[in-house]
């Protein structure tokens, strides 16, 4: 698949606390027609709909859209989804399924949602949730820091420095919802636990907002405006969602995934001139 599919168009909505009045499928289409303008096509020419899957059914986000794609799927792999969802289109459009691909995925956060009420299913353990769930994915996190620690003796202030670092990209970035508000070690390592070791400042805190691509044949992406950007390599792979039923719980799927994508693309770790790294 190296090279032979392209992004041509991108678009992402501010992140926020909350959209009020925005519903999942009104940020879904705002992102999607956004990016679609950013590509300078019509919406007659996307034949392929990816969308994230667990939260949203694709065929009703194509009818409140007005598509009727030949290909058209959800992915649901949580914090994940937006590059599975890139992946997946771009092997939709390199094996022919689709011409041009739309990417779209959105959470609203509505008011007085119940973050962490209630245990998922599969996850009703004595060693997760004893007490419920931590809102978002905290709770294994948790498990994760601290094991981390005992494993390799990471220390709190260096797990604090991660928020920090993160919080400092965000300064300027105007669609970031921490844009101008800096934080510090001090300030971290005195906000309150929300799950040992995890503090207030370094958890995931529900927010909302939505992005969007549309991707097509290399080919294709020569006439259009934008310089595409192509794909080179894509991997995915997973672990048991229970944190404790992994073989280790400091290592990461993405060292499975990792490999994939960068033989498919040519490239070694050596190559690698700018990483980002979810969470």
């Amino acid at each position: 698949m190296r090279g032979t599919t392209a992004i041509v168009g991108y678009a992402e909505l501010p992140t926020r606390r909350q959209y009020p009045g925005k519903t999942m499928n009104g940020l879904l289409a705002e992102a999607a027609r956004d990016a679609i303008e950013h590509a300078r096509i019509r919406k007659e020419e996307i034949d392929g709909l990816v969308v994230e899957g667990g939260s949203v059914y694709p065929t009703s986000v194509a009818e409140h859209m007005g598509l009727s794609p030949n290909f058209i799927t959800g992915v649901s792999t949580m914090g994940a989804s937006g590059a599975t969802a890139v992946a997946v289109a771009s092997m939709a459009v390199h094996s022919g399924l689709a011409k041009t691909v739309l990417v779209t995925l959105a959470g609203p956060r509505e008011a007085g949602s119940a973050w962490g009420s209630a245990p998922e299913p599969g996850m009703r353990t004595e060693f997760e949730n004893p007490y419920g769930p931590a809102v978002a994915a905290n709770t294994g996190y948790a498990l994760m820091y601290t094991r981390h620690m005992h494993e390799y003796g990471t220390t709190q202030e260096q797990l604090a420095n991660i928020a920090v670092n993160q919080r400092f990209n965000a300064l300027e970035n105007p669609n970031a919802v921490f844009q101008g508000q800096p934080i510090d070690l001090k300030d971290v390592l005195d906000s309150r636990y929300i799950n040992y070791p995890i503090r207030l400042l370094e958890s995931v805190m529900p927010c909302a907002g939505g992005a969007a691509c549309i991707i097509t044949s290399a080919d294709r992406a020569k006439s259009y405006p934008n310089k595409p950007v192509y794909i080179l390599g894509a991997g995915i792979a997973s672990d048991p969602l229970t944190t404790w039923q992994r073989e280790r719980v400091t290592l990461s799927a993405v060292s499975r995934s990792a490999p994939i994508a960068l033989n498919m693309s040519g490239y070694s770790t050596k190559d690698i001139q700018f990483a980002e790294f979810y969470d």
